[in-house]
């Protein structure tokens, strides 16, 4: 008995059908109908009854079913376990993904993470959150810091959030508000707010034309090709933006980042990993980043 000849019996067995199993594993049916038969003639028991139009499970069936999941199962727990002992020996490193502005509270847990851990070497990838997505799904990079409303709830991928920001207004001080000390919804009724493209954060632009379509203000939007770009049309006075509240690297002299009196603006934060996670390097970086935000 094998491991392939087991992973066959498992795919017909959920899928009733030996032409969907061979087609899920890429082979002829032929390949698998012979694998099926050599199992059975090993085991010496019946594992599936053929009938026209499909096939049923025996009770032998069923009771080497439930024990194909724990080998498989076990198997590649083990098998994951030497390739991170591998790939640790190799190499020990992290590669994290972020979007655009990097929150302050997100570097102060990666210095804080390299100080106990010099010896890992930290990788960083900048890029738009589906394309961050994509790479986490196909392990190009470990882990994401960014917000709630573009990676929780995204099939294969699991969400930790690890602290919720105020949202403050983002303006220029040459722009006539940033005189007041606090704004209200009214006072932005009239401007124009900038945003990044839907490419970059499609939930967010989402949710936010959902918002504007509720609600009794509304704002003219521009979109920019990076957050550097809304930087720098804000900068030069051309509308206002959000940010979260600590956002270090917006806090130049040329700006001013002014709080909302009339409604609970908030931004939730966190990071995100591969669900059934087995690299033991991603495992501790994430239980230090959940323990330092405390």
């Amino acid at each position: 008995m094998d491991l392939q000849k087991m992973q066959y019996f498992k795919d017909v067995f959920e899928l009733k059908s030996f032409t969907k199993a061979a087609d899920k594993n890429f082979v002829y049916q032929s390949a698998v109908t012979q694998q099926i038969a050599a199992l059975e003639k090993e085991l010496g028991v019946q594992l599936f009854i053929r009938e026209h139009g499909g096939i049923k499970n025996t009770l032998e069936g069923e009771i080497f079913y439930e024990e194909c999941i724990k080998i498989l199962s076990e198997y590649a727990v083990l098998r994951n376990k030497l390739k991170d002992i591998y790939e640790g020996e190799r190499k020990r490193e992290l590669t994290i993904g972020f979007s655009g502005v990097m929150e302050e509270k997100f570097l102060a847990c990666i210095a804080g993470y390299s100080s106990k851990e010099p010896d890992i070497l930290l990788n960083f990838v900048e890029g738009s959150y589906s394309v961050l997505c994509n790479k986490l799904l196909n392990q190009e990079i470990d882990v994401i810091f960014g917000t709630a409303c573009e990676l929780e709830n995204i099939p294969g991928i699991e969400w930790k959030i690890l602290f919720t920001e105020k949202q403050m207004v983002f303006l220029s001080k040459e722009h006539p508000l940033a005189k007041k000390e606090q704004l209200t919804m009214k006072d932005l009724e009239s401007e124009t707010l900038i945003v990044p493209t839907i490419d970059m954060v499609p939930s967010c632009h989402k949710k936010g034309m959902q918002l504007r379509k509720k609600s009794k203000y509304k704002m003219d939007i521009r979109f920019a090709n990076s957050f550097e770009a809304v930087k720098m049309q804000v900068r030069n006075n051309q509308g206002i933006t959000f940010t979260a509240e600590s956002f270090e690297e917006y806090n130049h002299q040329c700006f001013k980042k002014s709080s909302i009196s009339d409604i609970h603006f908030i931004c939730t934060l966190g990071v995100a990993y591969l669900k059934n996670n087995q690299n033991a390097l991603v495992y501790n970086f994430l239980k230090y980043v959940s323990l330092s935000k405390q």
